[in-house]
């Protein structure tokens, strides 16, 4: 039975994405078809034109992202475009860090569509590529190949605020990236200048037990003795009175007991003199600077974020359990404008996150591993939104908890998890409705209230209320 021509749409393979590509071959001479690839980098990009069944119009050549290599490319296209007389014309580039944007953003101004191939697309296509070509040129072959079988990604960039939230919110990340490694070192200097400085040992009946100076080894009086008073003898040579008398001038907020604690392991404390551990001291006061710094880098930046994430309707989110404004801020724009969407199935598959079904010969079939053929960045906010879901919402920890009852590892239930909340996300943002808990304690008001850090008390009610 066939089907109607009105339901062509609906019915391809491939879905939606499967439909459009199709609608637009329907009919035509594929001879007249014009393929453009392009591959990207930092200085050198390389370009190759052909027609649909691979025969090659344009040998691969370079060209630069500038005024004049754009025009360069855009000539060659039309020229070929002429020499075919092409009725349409597919043009891709494979996502390589940041360096395919200007193309895609230049092409675009010029009135033609770009669509953007995913890494793992062409190393796919790369590979299968090794058995019919032995070039120099293989990557431009596997994003053609790529583009010919319909395996874009995307074609639109992220823009407006959409791409302000996703730069401030990658920066922050690699900033706070950055100062988790800064810490890592300044524990491992601490090792040899001062071990019991992060934590002392106590015994009693034969057990021990780990005990802690500092509450908070980041906070600010641990990071003032780590900065001015790293080694015991320092703080020997202070003795109470005068320690006392600093924590006062400094304002450090510590206990009494805490000082006298501070002492007590000075005093106990085996360690090298300062002459010994010098070079330690010296990469100690250079790691802290670099700490508070990165310190202050993230909060201008979560300052932002925040300001960000309020103008838009991303503040949804943040009514949510276990989601805070940084991971509300980060998962929203890399979502990207979701009115471009009709279902939350194809954001997860721009994730690639969407399990491959494994089946053969009449076999009952089975989820394999994750496509992986989507944005690497929404990828990764799937897996963290799944773990702080798994971790922090009452709600949803429950489907957590089966999954990993069932057998599954923990990476792929937080796979799971977030692909589920990304079914969530899509409805509450559609319809501008907050999330529903069916917790009794919780409340919108207080859920918001306590992950804003720089909006005004007055306005809590309010961001409650438009929610």
């Amino acid at each position: 039975m066939g089907f109607k021509k009105n339901n062509q749409s609906l019915n391809n393979i491939q879905g939606k994405k499967g439909s459009q590509f199709s609608s637009q071959l329907r009919g035509i001479n594929l001879e007249r078809v014009l393929v453009v690839a392009i591959d990207a980098a930092k200085f050198f990009q390389k370009a190759l034109l052909c027609n649909y069944f691979g025969d090659v119009i344009e040998k691969p050549f370079f060209f630069g992202v500038d005024k004049n290599g754009i025009n360069h490319l855009c000539s060659l296209i039309e020229n070929a475009k002429g020499q075919i007389q092409a009725e349409r014309i597919f043009i891709g580039v494979e996502a390589t860090g940041h360096y395919y944007e200007d193309i895609v953003r230049e092409l675009g101004k010029r009135g033609y569509g770009v669509t953007i191939i995913n890494a793992a697309t062409t190393y796919e296509e790369r590979s299968s590529a090794l058995n019919w070509s032995k070039t120099d040129d293989l990557d431009l072959y596997a994003i053609a190949h790529a583009l010919i079988q319909n395996k874009g990604m995307e074609n639109k960039l992220p823009e407006g605020i959409y791409r302000r939230l996703m730069t401030l919110t990658r920066a922050r990340r690699n900033e706070v990236r950055k100062r988790a490694l800064v810490r890592v070192h300044i524990r491992t200097l601490m090792d040899h200048i001062w071990r019991d400085f992060q934590g002392y040992v106590e015994i009693k009946n034969n057990k021990p037990e780990k005990k802690l100076i500092f509450s908070k080894f980041w906070g600010k009086p641990s990071l003032f003795f780590l900065e001015n008073y790293p080694h015991p003898s320092s703080v020997l040579e202070l003795g109470i009175e005068k320690l006392l008398q600093l924590v006062k001038e400094k304002k450090l907020r510590i206990k009494e007991t805490t000082i006298h604690t501070l002492m007590k392991v000075a005093e106990q404390s085996i360690v090298k003199s300062k002459e010994e551990v010098s070079a330690e001291l010296l990469l100690l006061k250079l790691a802290v600077q670099d700490l508070k710094r990165l310190d202050e880098n993230v909060s201008i930046l979560e300052k932002e974020i925040e300001e960000a994430l309020l103008e838009t309707d991303g503040r949804l989110l943040l009514t949510v359990p276990g989601i805070g404004v940084a991971t509300a801020a980060e998962f929203f724009s890399e979502l990207g404008d979701i009115s471009q969407y009709e279902h939350a199935g194809q954001l997860i598959k721009k994730a690639g996150t969407n399990p491959i079904i494994i089946q053969s010969g009449g076999t009952q079939g089975f989820y394999g591993r994750i496509s992986k053929q989507g944005n690497k960045n929404l990828r990764f906010m799937v897996y963290t939104v799944g773990k702080c879901l798994a971790t922090h919402n009452k709600d949803l920890r429950p489907y957590y908890e089966k999954l990993k009852e069932r057998g599954k590892h923990a990476r792929k239930a937080f796979i799971a998890l977030g692909n589920k909340f990304i079914r969530i996300a899509f409805s509450m943002l559609k319809h501008k409705k907050p999330y529903e808990s069916k917790q009794s304690e919780y409340s919108i008001f207080q859920e918001i209230k306590k992950k804003l850090i720089y909006t005004k008390m007055n306005t809590y009610l309010n961001i409650a209320l438009a929610a």
